[in-house]
């Protein structure tokens, strides 16, 4: 009977903690039931077909329980849920402003780790299934996390040197979390100054995406359609080519369709203001026609963005820092690299390759081509920018562009041809400002851009919801490229491929192929056709501006834009630039002679992809002087008729001959001019020993024909 009693006492030592636990958790429930849900839940909705992943986050507010939804495949995230009831282990939620009243009606399960229930929305119901991640669990991915992060600086620390890059600013971005802004390396290799997370770099043609983005601001405004002709909009738009004026939309503007090739030269290093290179777009070749295929070109995006600064009453700087850079909080970024230099902390800009050191080259200011490639900018603020495109426009509760518009930003609008020879990548296409493909299946947005001593690669994984920019201070550098795969392969935990590896192998048998590349083939012992000085003077065309050719005693040099260099005689007529810019493209300069033997224009290859462009050589200035051409007025005397040459109220001479047009008479050299239009037409002025004008002879390709002055009663 002892031993029955111990017995029963014994289970009941046993028992009766159990019991009072399981009450008190009971007791808990009841009096306080949404501590159970607090917390991170995974799973998904069972429609047909498919399992479509979701993650719910519960959190306790002022003792209320409030929630969000992210739905990775449809890109939507933190979505705000309303808890309409919990009851012990039932809870309904819905999702805030989502069509169809999506809704769940789940049940807390006994180890209160599963939720189950149904989801409805549209009056289609189905099943519906989450798990509750434990604190190990997110202890496990936080150390997972960590791990690639440092892996990613160790590839870093250990490449860096193999393609001689000074130093780089990385940005990542996923699921909304700002995992990375680090600098590595130098801005400044003489001084070691670190590169840093707030260091400013240029980025170059990554810039397309801030101004199609300004675009679709006024989109949203109402201001802009896409498809309107920007001639609707700017009716002092003109192009070469009369279609393309006409019919020439925002999306044509913002996808290189336009038929114009890059045409670089004519900006690059100009003195021209963005209203001038406006202008001149109307002398401008194209080489395909419009909307025919893809051709990369920074003058229509500089277009897009000065319509956006008209149609803005103010410029698009101003527009892209107020509506752009203010609401992400991008404090340091502008639109000037002088205005970077201003900075405590600011790259400097090399040259450099993996065959070659890092050199240190100038700055060089684009601020006329702006809109297409001018904005600088730091790690820190460029991950505020991916983070927003990530959230569909959206900067914390504010929806910054509407996501249709971000939608159609992001659409290919144009194929371009040719494919890639890594297997990873497949054809690509061009959206608004953005290229467009895949990556080992996953959709891909990305675009580069290179200004000198600079490079930078920003890429959107959209469905993946994570961003990548890299930024170096390197002159059209390989290495963000490799960087970029090596960061998105370890965060998506995809099977590692060696970039970094492949692209140097690359870019060191390009280098090789160039070095052994040979020269512009040349005609020896020959000489020009003229004395040297006969070159010498302005040359103008339309479109790209006015080249000098000058004679320094010895040989002729040249003087284009910003960039200057002597001429070395190549053969004949043609010359070659030695320095800068001009050298580097293997550039010749062909002078031309006219029917009456003088040098009157030289052409250049200056864009490979059109007829060479002629430079038209300009009079001397003084020939314009209204106190030079009055000394020609007057009347002259040919056979009986009366010829009068008078000076009009714009200070150019007028030819007067009966039964003839009034003529203008266009200085050409000395005292002789060209008749109207008629480019073999002329008229050469008579002057005696005492500086007197006595008469004048017209030179015609029928022969000469000479006029006495009248003199004056």
């Amino acid at each position: 009977m002892k031993k029955k009693i111990m017995l029963v006492l014994m289970l009941a030592l046993f028992i009766t903690p159990l019991l009072q636990a399981d009450l008190s958790r009971r007791n808990e429930m009841k009096t306080d039931p949404i501590t159970s849900y607090e917390g991170t839940w995974e799973g998904s909705i069972s429609i047909p077909g498919q399992e479509l992943e979701i993650i719910v986050n519960f959190v306790i507010h002022e003792k209320t329980l409030e929630g969000t939804i992210d739905i990775p495949l449809q890109q939507a995230f933190d979505l705000p849920l309303n808890i309409v009831s919990i009851e012990d282990k039932l809870i309904r939620f819905d999702i805030v402003d989502v069509p169809g009243d999506p809704q769940f009606d789940g049940t807390l399960s006994e180890g209160m780790n599963t939720i189950e229930g149904d989801f409805t929305q549209n009056n289609a119901t189905f099943p519906f299934i989450l798990h509750k991640k434990s604190i190990k669990e997110k202890e496990r991915e936080s150390a997972h996390l960590e791990e690639i992060l440092q892996s990613i600086r160790t590839f870093i620390d250990t490449t860096l040197s193999q393609w001689n890059v000074p130093g780089v600013a990385v940005s990542i971005v996923k699921d909304e979390e700002i995992l990375m802004t680090e600098g590595f390396g130098y801005s400044d290799l003489e001084n070691n100054k670190p590169m840093t997370s707030n260091t400013l770099l240029a980025i170059g043609s990554s810039t397309k995406a801030f101004t199609a983005f300004s675009v679709g601001l006024l989109v949203d405004d109402g201001i802009i359609d896409w498809n309107t002709p920007i001639k609707t909009y700017m009716p002092d738009f003109k192009m070469y080519d009369d279609f393309a004026t006409e019919q020439m939309t925002a999306i044509d503007l913002l996808t290189h369709r336009s038929g114009l090739p890059r045409h670089d030269m004519m900006w690059y290093g100009s003195y021209f203001t963005r209203e001038e290179l406006y202008e001149r777009l109307r002398y401008l070749e194209p080489n395909e026609p419009f909307r025919y295929t893809f051709q990369y070109q920074n003058l229509m995006l500089m277009t897009a963005g000065l319509m956006v600064g008209r149609l803005s009453n103010s410029t698009w700087e101003d527009v892209v820092q107020e509506r752009i850079f203010n609401p992400l909080g991008m404090k340091s970024s502008n639109f000037s690299v002088d205005v970077s230099q201003t900075s405590d902390d600011f790259a400097l800009p090399y040259n450099g390759s993996p065959t070659a050191e890092p050199e240190e080259i100038s700055f060089r200011n684009i601020s006329e081509i702006g809109p297409a490639g001018s904005i600088n900018s730091t790690s820190t603020d460029m991950a505020q920018w991916i983070k927003m495109l990530l959230k569909k426009g959206k900067v914390d509760d504010t929806q910054l562009m509407m996501e249709g518009t971000l939608e159609t930003i992001l659409t290919p609008h144009m194929f371009i041809p040719g494919k890639s020879s890594n297997e990873e990548l497949t054809y690509r296409n061009y959206g608004l400002g953005w290229f467009i493909l895949t990556y080992r299946g996953h959709p891909f947005v990305q675009h580069g851009g290179n200004i000198d001593g600079f490079s930078t690669l920003v890429s959107l994984l959209p469905e993946d919801n994570l961003g990548v920019v890299i930024m170096v201070n390197q002159n059209g550098s390989g290495y963000p490229g490799g960087l970029n795969y090596f960061i998105i392969n370890h965060l998506l935990d995809m099977e590692s491929v060696d970039w970094n590896e492949r692209n140097l192998t690359k870019l060191i048998s390009y280098s090789e192929l160039e070095d052994e590349a040979g020269e512009i083939p040349r005609v020896e012992g020959t000489k020009p056709s003229h004395d040297l000085n006969a070159y010498v003077g302005t040359y103008e065309n339309p479109g790209y501006g006015k080249v000098e050719i000058g004679n320094d005693g010895t040989q002729l040099y040249m003087v284009y834009h910003s960039f200057a260099s002597p001429l070395e005689h190549w053969h004949y007529d043609v010359f070659k630039p030695t320095e800068g810019v001009p050298s580097e493209s293997n550039t010749l300069i062909e002078f031309h002679t006219n029917i009456q033997g003088d040098i009157y224009k030289f052409s250049s290859s200056l864009e490979s992809s059109v007829d060479p462009i002629e430079f038209v050589k300009l009079p001397p200035l003084e020939l314009y002087a209204p106190e030079y051409l009055i000394r020609f007025v007057g009347k002259y005397e040919m056979g009986g008729v009366e010829i009068g040459v008078e000076l009009n109220k714009s200070g150019s001479l007028m030819l007067t001959y009966p039964g003839q047009p009034v003529y203008e008479l266009i200085p050409y050299e000395g005292t002789e001019f060209i008749i109207g239009n008629l480019d073999n037409f002329r008229v050469t002025f008579i002057i005696d020993k005492n500086d007197e004008v006595t008469g004048l002879t017209f030179i015609q390709p029928n022969g000469t024909f000479d006029a006495k002055k009248v003199e004056r009663e």
